[in-house]
């Protein structure tokens, strides 16, 4: 079945009403994989595919969808959008982007063989994993969930002002918990592993970490409250760096939902944080050659040396902003209308080591681990959590740290960043954040009195 070709059948359709049109066609084969005490819980493959289509009319906008593609089918969504646009209320800034050359690159999101792993050869990836984290340590005696997934997934868009495209891009994935024991006292933690590239995944490593992160802080203790320098790992960071990415977006600007509002052209960080979304990062989890309306995706620099420079756009926070598209607008599948988010979004990696930046704190907290990430708010720029690791005592890490609450503000968090690593990780967080090792200094970390 020629999808692209259909999607243009419809635009076609459509746009003879009179109006805007846009059709948008996924096709995606969905593993998921689940071990419960080293055997399959679950193993499941899904086909889903399905139509889009987004009529605007006058500003109006209707959308309708299906999973069935009988001409009949095809037809009634068409008319059910145009339908659907004639009633709904008008906005002056929503019209489809005007098509744009798309750069001919091989972003390297596209892993040929991947089709061809059997699951059989994807259960016995996950034994590895397991094996590796019980064999990390005597006291790493359970794994309550060890999860493998992927995704083969095509897109294929086209739209009345002249646009059409396609592209494949698929992605693995595998997580794991493990529990350590000593004694009364427990822990727990998690290592992942995500490509675009099967072959990319390495389970021993997976294994290893969440298991080395659960024996890190088995038996930790709170540390008396005070003011001190965190480092946090790029796992953490990346958790922190997603409720940034809500703030940078121009949506969040123009309705006020953002503790960056502004401060466009200021200094709002250290001179060691620049933060880019970069859609066209080669491998990257949410790389793609457009975005969900056919704008081309770039490479946005929005803090540069600690300047706010600039945020992400769609077509729709563009034109009200009177500036171009940034080519950041997601979909997740054919039920979903184009919405503004974060592609690949990371801080640029700097020259240290984790090691070496651990060796620079006289004092201070390896953060591994936060929980009740629900205490950071985008729009107020308040930052509390709770939060596990490990004590560093000139320059070495000591004792565990556990029962603790780290607090600061987005804002100090941004100012107060004196070391940026160069172990830049990507973690399937809000797209794909990507943050290394970072030193903060002046962070509360409130424990016993």
């Amino acid at each position: 079945m020629d999808y692209l070709q259909i999607a243009k059948d419809v635009v076609a359709n459509a746009a003879a009403q009179g109006v805007e049109a846009e059709a948008l066609i996924t096709d995606e084969v969905e593993t998921n994989i689940q071990l419960g005490k080293g055997e399959v819980e679950k193993l499941s493959q899904s086909a889903s595919r399905g139509l889009g289509v987004r009529v605007i009319d006058g500003g109006r906008m209707g959308y309708a969808y299906t999973s069935d593609f009988s001409e009949s089918s095809v037809e009634k969504t068409w008319q059910t959008a145009v339908e659907l646009a004639a009633i709904a209320t008008p906005d002056e800034f929503r019209t489809l982007p005007a098509p744009q050359t798309i750069p001919d690159e091989d972003l390297e999101i596209w892993d040929e063989s991947l089709s061809s792993v059997s699951p059989e050869q994807k259960i016995e990836f996950l034994k590895r994993v397991t094996q590796a984290a019980l064999e990390y340590d005597s006291r790493v005696l359970m794994i309550p969930m060890c999860v493998y997934q992927d995704s083969i997934g095509r897109v294929y868009l086209a739209n009345s002002k002249g646009f059409a495209g396609s592209y494949g891009r698929t992605i693995a994935f595998s997580f794991l918990m493990s529990i350590a024991r000593d004694g009364s006292d427990s822990a727990q933690a998690y290592g992942l592993g995500a490509s675009n590239y099967f072959s990319d995944l390495n389970a021993e490593e997976i294994g290893r970490e969440a298991a080395q992160r659960a024996i890190q802080i088995l038996k930790g203790k709170p540390v008396p409250t005070q003011t001190c320098t965190v480092v946090l790992d790029p796992l953490v960071a990346g958790e922190l760096l997603a409720y940034l990415s809500a703030a940078m977006t121009a949506e969040a600007l123009q309705k006020g939902r953002s503790f960056l509002l502004d401060r466009l052209g200021q200094e709002v960080a250290s001179d060691k944080v620049s933060l880019l979304d970069n859609g066209r990062m080669k491998r990257g989890l949410a790389t793609a050659p457009f975005d969900g309306e056919g704008v081309p995706t770039s490479a946005t620099r929005l803090i540069d040396e600690g300047i706010f420079q600039n945020v992400i756009y769609d077509s729709y926070t563009a034109k009200k902003a009177g500036v171009k598209s940034t080519g950041n607008a997601q979909r997740g599948s054919h039920r979903e209308l184009p919405q503004l988010g974060a592609s690949n979004f990371y801080i640029q990696p700097g020259h240290k080591s984790q090691e070496e930046i651990i060796a620079g704190v006289e004092n201070g907290m390896y953060v591994t681990r936060i929980m009740q990430t629900g205490g950071i708010d985008p729009i107020s720029g308040d930052c509390s959590m709770g939060a596990y690791g490990v004590w560093i005592k000139n320059g070495k890490l000591t004792e565990p740290v556990s029962g603790v609450t780290i607090a600061t503000t987005l804002p100090d968090l941004l100012k107060n960043i004196a070391e940026v690593g160069s172990d830049l990780r990507m973690v399937p967080f809000a797209g794909a954040i990507s943050t290394p090792t970072l030193r903060v200094d002046n962070v509360t970390v409130g424990g016993t009195q």
